[in-house]
């Protein structure tokens, strides 16, 4: 072998032990960002993780929050719906007509009581109230009230518009429900429909 030969054969060498160095270094760098972009991205994800466990944590204390509010109020609804009804017993009766009459062979000893009242006092502007809040109020204030002994009361509520219908013991009952639904703020009309079982 000729001493260029072993030259170019040793400069060959030197080359291939360049590239694998210059190779290495690169996948080393390589490496090295890799592990730099594994590390943010898992920083990023606890801090993510970390952002959204507050976020469920807020939203936790914001709704029981809501849930005191509105059952504050809805007390507070139906309270002044038993005040407001105490006072004005009378006038209702005053104000609507009863049609009672017999109803079936199988009811004998069944009533049917029917009545439509208007709040003349009502204030749209004023006294305008959600319906699922008017309907809680109404429910808890039949609950609270001692003359009203019938669990059987049904309520439907729309625009303020209250319709009642069930069982109840007495004529008497019905329009104590009646007085106090249509005493219940944002309530302008109560349509009644009881069948009186003694």
């Amino acid at each position: 072998m000729s001493i260029f030969g072993a030259t170019a054969l040793s400069a060959t060498e030197n080359e291939s032990k360049t590239i694998d160095q210059k190779a290495k270094a690169i996948v080393h760098d390589a490496n090295v960002k890799a592990a730099k972009l594994l590390e943010d991205a898992k920083a990023k994800a606890k801090a993510l993780v970390k952002k959204a466990e507050k976020d469920v944590e807020a939203l936790k204390a914001a709704s029981v929050i809501s849930a005191k509010e509105t059952t504050a109020e809805t007390k507070a609804l139906a309270n002044e719906a038993l005040a407001k009804a105490k006072t004005k017993s009378n006038t209702l009766t005053e104000q609507t007509k009863a049609t009672a009459q017999t109803v079936t062979n199988k009811m004998k000893n069944n009533y049917v009581y029917t009545k439509e009242a208007v709040n003349e006092s009502y204030d749209k502007g004023k006294d305008t109230v959600n319906d699922l809040l008017i309907h809680s109020a109404i429910k808890y204030a039949f609950l609270m009230s001692p003359e009203i002994h019938s669990t059987k009361i049904d309520v439907d509520v729309n625009n303020g518009v209250v319709e009642l219908f069930g069982k109840v013991k007495s004529a008497q009952e019905a329009q104590t429900a009646m007085r106090i639904a249509l005493s219940t703020k944002g309530v302008w009309a109560v349509k009644a429909f009881f069948a009186i079982t003694e």
